[in-house]
């Protein structure tokens, strides 16, 4: 349960950004998105990252980049769809899908061009070995970002 304890501005938060991969953890941040945004009258951002797929056998060893048209289409239904349910609850919102090599690098900087004051997101809550080859955006995000992050813990 989020509860506030101290709020010194009403306009704290005017701009929450919550990045989602389509899984149902990450979407468990939206919850308390929305939470913050009735609380502030925020925007909430959604956000996503469709990530480059590089074809492999190039003659130059230089592995170039394409897009996956048909991932890129179903990230923009999937987030215009989790929009919609938000403009119903009269939450105002707007959402965006980017590709990008770098996941963790394209959220902090939409972060900041988009002036956002939170990043609310879920984490997937890897450990050991999982965590050290696949990598933590969530802890990469919190390290290197410059605007706030809440950080919902994964509970399984």
């Amino acid at each position: 349960m989020l509860s506030i304890i101290c709020v010194k501005e009403a306009d704290m938060y005017k701009k929450i950004l919550v990045p989602l991969d389509g899984s149902d953890l990450a979407k468990k941040a939206l919850d308390q998105a929305e939470k913050l945004a009735n609380v502030f009258g925020s925007e909430i951002i959604l956000f996503q990252v469709v990530p480059f797929m590089p074809i492999y056998g190039s003659p130059e060893l230089v592995t170039p980049l394409i897009i996956d048209e048909k991932q890129k289409e179903a990230a923009d239904r999937y987030l215009l769809g989790l929009a919609e349910e938000l403009k119903q609850k009269g939450i105002k919102v707007s959402a965006t899908v980017k590709t990008g090599q770098q996941v963790a690098v394209e959220i902090i900087d939409f972060a900041k061009e988009n002036e956002a004051d939170l990043i609310v997101m879920c984490t997937h809550g890897r450990s050991g070995i999982t965590r050290w080859v696949l990598g933590s955006i969530a802890l990469k995000i919190l390290t290197r970002a410059e605007t706030p992050v809440l950080l919902i813990r994964s509970k399984g």
